[in-house]
This record gives C-alpha cells, sequence and structure tokens, in this order.
C-alpha cells in the first residue's frame, strides 16, 4: 500500500481536527458500505455553514455517467499521458501509487487500478463509494475531509487526481499545495471540473446576467446554482484558474492545460463518438439540475421560482431548444 497511508481493514484512530468523526480504511463490503453512508452526508463546508449535498444512489449514478463521458472525451482516464505512464512505471524498489480526492463513485479509481494492476489505488471521500462489483485487490477507499489536507500521505503518491470536487473546497490554491507535498518528485498531480459558464454555439461565453435578453433557462440555472456555490465558499472558478495557480507552487514544473468544448445534447450532426458524448452530457446536466432544488431553497430562493427554473431548463435540453456548449479543463504538473 502507499507509503504513510493507513492500511488497516478496521476502524483507525480518528484525526482529531477532522468534522469527519472516523477515517476508515477499507475493502469493505456492500452491507458495510451501507451501513457507513446512513452515518454520512456528502459535506459542502465553508466558515459559516454546512450544506449537505446528496450521496445516494442517484447522485453515484449521475457520477458514473459523467465518469464515462469524460473518459470518451479525452480518450482515457487522464490527460498527460505520456507523464502519468512515466511515473507510474513499474519499478523494483516501491510500488507505485495512485491518490484519487474526491473519488464519488469511485469508478476511476477502479478503472485505474485495472488499468495498473501492479499500483496501489486508494480513493478518498466524505462518504465511501456504492462499489456492486468486487473490488481489485489493488483499491482501496477512506473517509476524509480533503479541506483538513493530506499531511499523514505526505511524499507518498506517484499520481494525485482530484475532478470534479471544486464546489467543495474552501481554499483551491492551498488545496493544490497541499496535493502537491503528496506527491514523490516526478509524481503527476492531474485536477478537471467542468465550467459554470455556458457557452453559446459559436463557444462565446454567455452573459452571466439572467435578466439579459435571449437568456435561456438553462443558462439562469447554472447562474442561480454559481451564485449559491460561490456563497457558501465553494472554489467554482477553480477549472479556469488551475494552471495559473499550478503555477505559482514552487515545487512544481512541466504545468499543462487541456480544455475541451461539449455540445450539450447532439443538437446539431455529430459522428457517432460526438454524438454520443454530446447525449451523456445532456444527461448528466439533466440530472444535475434535477437535484439543486436543496441549494437554491437554502440560499433563499421561492420554491414556486425553483420549481419554474428547473423545470423550464429541463425542457430546453430534452427538446434540445438550446445550442449550448459546456467547457471542460484539466491541468497537470509534475513535481520536481
Amino acid at each position: 500500500m502507499a507509503q504513510d497511508a493507513q492500511s488497516s481493514d478496521t476502524l483507525s484512530e480518528p484525526r482529531s481536527s477532522s468534522p469527519t468523526p472516523l477515517l476508515y480504511s477499507y475493502h469493505s463490503s456492500l452491507d458495510e458500505q451501507l451501513l457507513l453512508r446512513n452515518a454520512y452526508g456528502r459535506i459542502l463546508n465553508n466558515q459559516n455553514d454546512t450544506y449537505l449535498l446528496p450521496a445516494d444512489n442517484e447522485e453515484h449514478r449521475r457520477l458514473d455517467l459523467q465518469h464515462h463521458l469524460i473518459t470518451l472525451s479525452l480518450g482515457g482516464l487522464y490527460a498527460a499521458k505520456d507523464l502519468v505512464h512515466r511515473a507510474l512505471w513499474p519499478r523494483t524498489d516501491r510500488t507505485p501509487s495512485i491518490l484519487d480526492v474526491g473519488t464519488g463513485s469511485g469508478s476511476w479509481a477502479v478503472d485505474m487500478a485495472i488499468e495498473f494492476p501492479y499500483c496501489d489505488v486508494v480513493g478518498v471521500d466524505l462518504v465511501p463509494p456504492r462499489i456492486t462489483g468486487k473490488l481489485p485487490p489493488n483499491c482501496r477507499f477512506e473517509i476524509d475531509d480533503a479541506n483538513l489536507g493530506f499531511v499523514h500521505y505526505k511524499d507518498a503518491f506517484d499520481v494525485v487526481h482530484a475532478r470534479s470536487i471544486s464546489a467543495g473546497i474552501r481554499d483551491y490554491p492551498q488545496f493544490l499545495r497541499e496535493l502537491a507535498l503528496v506527491l514523490r518528485p516526478g509524481g503527476v498531480l492531474l485536477v478537471g471540473d467542468g465550467e459554470m459558464q455556458l457557452y453559446d454555439e459559436d463557444r462565446q461565453p454567455l452573459s452571466y446576467n439572467p435578466n439579459s435578453p435571449g437568456c435561456s433557462w438553462t443558462q439562469k440555472v447554472f447562474f442561480s446554482a454559481y451564485n449559491a456555490m460561490k456563497n457558501r465558499g465553494g472554489n467554482i472558478d477553480s477549472p479556469s484558474m488551475s494552471p495559473q495557480w499550478l503555477r505559482a507552487i514552487d515545487g512544481l514544473t512541466d504545468v499543462g492545460w487541456h480544455k475541451i468544448f461539449i455540445p450539450i445534447g447532439p443538437w446539431r450532426q455529430f459522428d457517432a463518438r460526438e454524438a454520443t458524448i454530446s447525449e451523456l452530457l445532456r444527461a448528466d446536466c439533466l440530472k444535475y439540475i434535477s437535484g439543486l432544488a436543496p441549494l437554491l431553497l437554502s440560499e433563499g430562493y421561492l420554491p414556486e421560482s425553483v420549481d419554474t427554473l428547473i423545470r423550464e431548463a429541463t425542457t430546453e435540453l430534452r427538446d434540445l431548444s438550446v445550442k449550448l456548449y459546456s467547457r471542460w479543463c484539466f491541468a497537470w504538473a509534475v513535481k520536481k
């Protein structure tokens, strides 16, 4: 297992500063995972409040769908393929190791364990994933809060991956610095997320003014969610800012950035691959929008306004009456 990582399959000593009372390391059965799920929800913290995000089967199905569309879009599980392969090259002195922060449904961690069977893979999140099949023997999951840092993982991993978790991170530049400390020399840091900013059919950014002429309902609901998450301390702008923040970390080099525009739904003629990816993103967005009501209501939106936002945006996407792109940004760096 990864150096300095907890390796017990039983309950370990909790980290004293964590709001998550217990830290688990497990290859757990489905029943054990269900018991843990009853005890924990996915928590988005800021200094003033706590917002419970869905950590149920439906959310994990959405994350599985999102994992599939990102894998198709990248042509694999990760960007910077040459750097990743170099970092994970089999070696005789130790076992290469991979950390997936904010593992969600666990799909990326499991797939990496299959692709690199000679590596140890650890996924961490606030709640355990619901793994229905058999876990690869080189993969395990832990409960932990990324906002508390990873001093217990210092110099322990060759690849560190964090995707689609910016809404739950209080200080993303500090988070990146923590992840840099987790890497061994020569290790690769991979981060990625979709922007809350939407783009028109010419790939031009849409105005964030929901009262602007021609503003779609989909744009309005994304704008509302963006503001709500921003108010709660989420680093929603991290997708576009990550390369700049990575370059500011002295211990990192070879910073790179890859951005992908993905149509939300097949609103024009695509080849088979593009049509599949755009349809997957539309399904992902529909599921995402349908789960926004608790967040918007907690921000003071009236129930009837929330119902209208979600209903009309859902209708737009299902009918393909709007032609929108989402931009996904993937950044990476190597530890000196």
